[in-house]
């Protein structure tokens, strides 16, 4: 495991994530760095997930990447 290409993949999604759009997919993400072979970008994304440095989001129907800061909060919970 490449530790270059995850911490590239984070600095994307921090940079990315400055915009309106905090979730993406995994396509996205491999879009991002097209000369990189997918299959190493999708094994780095599933360690930064174990990593915690992402986490997982899902609608139901389409489940999103997204760093932890910007997790969805529960509505209606209180504290």
């Amino acid at each position: 495991m490449s530790e270059e290409l995850k911490k590239r993949i984070t600095d994307l999604f921090h940079e990315k994530s400055k915009g309106d759009k905090k979730m993406f997919y995994i396509r996205d993400v491999t879009k991002w760095l097209p000369d990189e072979d997918r299959h190493a970008i999708q094994n780095a994304v599933k360690v930064l997930l174990d990593e915690e440095v992402l986490v997982y989001w899902s609608s139901g129907s389409s489940s999103y990447i997204m760093l932890p800061e910007f997790f969805p909060k529960e509505e209606g919970t209180c504290s």
